[in-house]
């Protein structure tokens, strides 16, 4: 029995060698990282301030000369409850008037009413040119991203202007306005009204 216990303590040492052997052979990969766990899904809220808002691109000039043309028809589809219906519509130029839910803010000035043009998409805010254009310097000032050369070009203008119509006056106009010919952003099919008859 000696014999075999020699045998086996021959055998059991080495396998403790052959297995130290190979543990010291044997290169240590990291566990890779645990997958993060999903991120709750954001609110309604948070959503819309991550999205793109199509209405405070066009304010600020960051629409594209091949977007602008059906801005309207997104803004109805987008905002329906704001862009479906006027509140009021002005001749010499032609303008129609939206009210929003909540106001947006462009240019360093925010509002609750939005004028299209033919060829400008501006804000109506509550406030005197002066303090108006004050703000937009500031804002300007305060920008970390130059809105101004990455936004305006050849296509693209940034507007501001005391409001002269019924229900503007002591207002400021403030927006882009799209140098595009034959730009209409009123034209549209279900505004046929607008559409001179030969």
């Amino acid at each position: 029995m000696r014999r075999s216990n020699r045998n086996a303590t021959r055998a059991l040492a080495s396998a403790l060698l052959a297995v130290s052997a190979t543990l010291q052979a044997q290169v240590v990969v990291p566990a890779p990282p645990a997958s993060p766990s999903p991120s709750p899904s954001p609110s309604p809220a948070q959503a819309q301030a991550q999205a793109t808002d199509t209405l405070v691109d066009a304010l600020t000039c960051r629409t594209s000369a091949g977007d602008i043309a059906g801005l309207l028809t997104r803004l109805r589809r987008e905002r329906p409850a704001e862009f479906v219906q006027t509140e009021r519509q002005y001749a010499a130029p032609n303008m129609d008037l939206y009210r929003l839910d909540e106001p947006v803010p462009a240019w360093g000035n925010e509002g609750d009413a939005i004028v299209v043009t033919d060829n400008r998409v501006l804000l109506l805010v509550d406030a005197p040119i002066d303090t108006a254009s004050a703000r937009l310097e500031q804002s300007l000032t305060d920008s970390r991203d130059t809105p101004l050369s990455g936004a305006l070009d050849d296509l693209h203008a940034l507007v501001v202007y005391a409001g002269e119509h019924p229900g503007m006056q002591e207002r400021t106009l403030i927006g882009c306005e799209y140098r595009m010919p034959g730009l209409s952003l009123l034209a549209n099919p279900d505004d046929a009204w607008r559409t001179p008859t030969p």
